[in-house]
């Protein structure tokens, strides 16, 4: 089963927001040989634009995402910060998304304390299990899941005349 998060998939996301006319934020990429690297997102006021956050994305050799790094303005000192990453790593039965902080301290990111497991069952049909770490445990603890019926666009539902 193929994933859908793609290159594809990370710049029509981006056209779709920057095109729907929202009166709240106004958005920029950096667009290179068809991949969104860094998506620009600004409050918008009136006349006035602010920045408000940057998406960082990388991708693999087959152009999933694998990361997609969120920093945040920081007005005070004028610079764009780190804030968390979400990791995406793929296998044969699906994937896994994690997400881990920016210790500023340290920096680095920290160890995920979250995941979320995306698991193709059988056909048109995937289970989705959100996980949590405890920090007194050593591993990830199933808080939620659900199953997903048909994850993928390949059965057409309606048509336009």
């Amino acid at each position: 089963m193929e994933t859908i998060i793609t290159a594809a998939t990370i710049l029509s996301m981006y056209l779709s927001s920057a095109m729907n006319g929202s009166e709240t934020y106004c958005y920029n990429a950096d667009i290179e040989n068809g991949r969104v690297n860094t998506m620009y997102v600004y409050d918008k006021d009136g006349n006035y634009l602010t920045a408000k956050l940057a998406y960082n994305y990388e991708y693999d050799d087959l152009d999933r995402l694998v990361k997609k790094e969120v920093l945040r303005w920081n007005e005070r000192r004028n610079e764009w910060v780190k804030d968390h990453c979400l990791e995406l790593t793929y296998n044969t039965e699906g994937y896994e998304v994690s997400k881990h902080n920016w210790n500023r301290k340290e920096q680095t990111y920290d160890t995920a304390m979250e995941k979320a497991v995306y698991h193709y069952e059988f056909s048109q049909v995937m289970s989705v299990n959100y996980l949590r770490r405890h920090k007194a445990a050593s591993g990830f603890e199933t808080i939620d899941s659900m199953l997903v019926m048909n994850p993928t666009d390949d059965i057409l539902l309606a048509t336009a005349l």
